[in-house]
């Protein structure tokens, strides 16, 4: 649920009343308090006291099969994240929030953020906890010194979710926001460039599953149920589910980092086999292609490996190199590389050549024949219609053209 009066009914059940003239019961004796379940610690801020949960990780600790710190430069992540320069390592900020909803706006607020970085030899993770609405300021102030230097942020969705959240919260305290121009590394959009194809959800516990080799323990909370069971902790003062929403949060800051080395290290070099299956390289090679690495992305798109895929694939991965060799002005290989997957019975390919050899050879009849083949598997009207039109335009140009040779 979403929103807090979604929880009215669920809150009577606990002996819940709402209104000012009737406090709320609890349940004696059976409310377990945070401090008894999370080893946290009160943060003192000129706005008054946060509770924070700090923990430090060794910066060569594996989360699943994969690094926390990235092994490699990631300045082709910041290129992609259209970064004005690329952040050192030790400025990034690894965040994620718990918020009171899911659907944003003024009347949400982030009641944990978690925050990673590396310092000196560790991982850092900060998580920082509002028991009580009227902790939100001392929250944000703790969040700022915690970041002071950042340069650069990794969020997953961020961009639409967590980041606009916490700009809010920030304006609405009136404190100063140390996320204000900085480069914002936004996971979620490259990861579903990458394997989205292949997987379908690319949401991060599946990414986690299914990239990271990192499986999450039982203790997790499901994120659709943070909010109701945050909204029971403040309703009740009960901090049994508390300990699950704190392992949550953290396994997400956890997650970013380690998902970040591994798109850094992918765009550094492809070509390792261990990055990514042979599918997933299509979606690489056009990621380099709008990095404007045309020679790496033509590398990846001729691999080995790709010849490991189905035929749909396979002729798709044909036509991707033909169109980057196409881009880049070399049309004999494009050439080749379509009739290969003409070969196929690839219909696009059949129409690229009909258009090369009409338009740059002026062989007539050699694109009549591409034009006939096409017509022959094709199945959809418009595109068939366009065929037909060809063909006229191609008969007409060979009689005009042996009318002239006779002549």
């Amino acid at each position: 649920m979403s929103d807090w009066s979604n929880l009215s009914d669920r809150l009577k059940h606990l002996g819940v009343q709402w209104g000012i003239s009737q406090p709320m019961k609890q349940n004696a004796g059976k409310a377990k308090p945070l401090e008894e379940l999370v080893p946290g610690r009160n943060l003192k801020t000129i706005y008054g006291e946060i509770f924070s949960l700090n923990h430090a990780y060794p910066e060569d600790l594996r989360h699943g099969h994969l690094p926390l710190k990235p092994l490699t430069a990631h300045d082709w992540l910041a290129q992609w994240a259209k970064a004005s320069s690329t952040p050192n390592l030790k400025s990034l900020v690894f965040l994620d929030t718990e918020t009171t909803g899911l659907s944003g706006g003024t009347g949400t607020m982030p009641f944990m953020i978690g925050a990673g970085r590396f310092i000196e030899n560790q991982f850092v993770v900060e998580q920082f906890f509002v028991r009580n609405p009227a902790e939100e300021t001392a929250q944000l102030a703790a969040l700022s010194e915690f970041v002071e230097g950042v340069q650069g942020i990794v969020t997953y969705n961020g961009k639409s979710f967590d980041l606009p959240i916490i700009n809010t919260r920030y304006i609405m305290q009136r404190l100063s926001n140390p996320f204000t121009a900085v480069a914002h590394f936004d996971l979620l959009h490259f990861t579903r460039r990458i394997w989205k194809s292949r997987l379908g959800q690319c949401n991060l516990g599946n990414i986690e599953t299914q990239i990271l080799g990192f499986q999450r323990e039982q203790a997790d909370i499901p994120g659709y149920l943070v909010p109701d069971f945050y909204r029971e902790f403040l309703f009740t003062g009960d901090a049994t589910h508390m300990p699950g929403i704190f392992y949550h949060n953290e396994v997400d800051v956890l997650s970013l980092s380690a998902l970040f080395s591994w798109l850094a290290a992918i765009l550094e070099d492809p070509s390792d086999d261990r990055f990514t299956e042979p599918g997933d390289l299509l979606s690489v090679g056009r990621v380099l292609e709008i990095l404007e690495r045309e020679p790496l992305a033509d590398q990846v798109y001729s691999s080995a490996r790709l010849q490991q895929l189905e035929e749909t694939d396979r002729q798709k991965s044909l036509l991707l190199r033909a169109r980057l060799q196409k881009r880049t002005g070399n049309l004999q290989e494009a050439s080749r590389l379509w009739q290969e997957a003409a070969a196929l019975g690839n219909i696009d390919a059949l129409i690229e050549l009909a258009k090369y050899y009409e338009h740059h050879l002026r062989h007539y009849e050699d694109a009549l024949r591409f034009t006939d083949q096409a017509l022959s598997i094709c199945s959809d009207a418009p595109m068939t219609d366009s065929l037909l039109h060809r063909k006229a335009r191609l008969e007409a140009k060979i009689i005009k053209t042996n009318s002239f040779d006779e002549h």
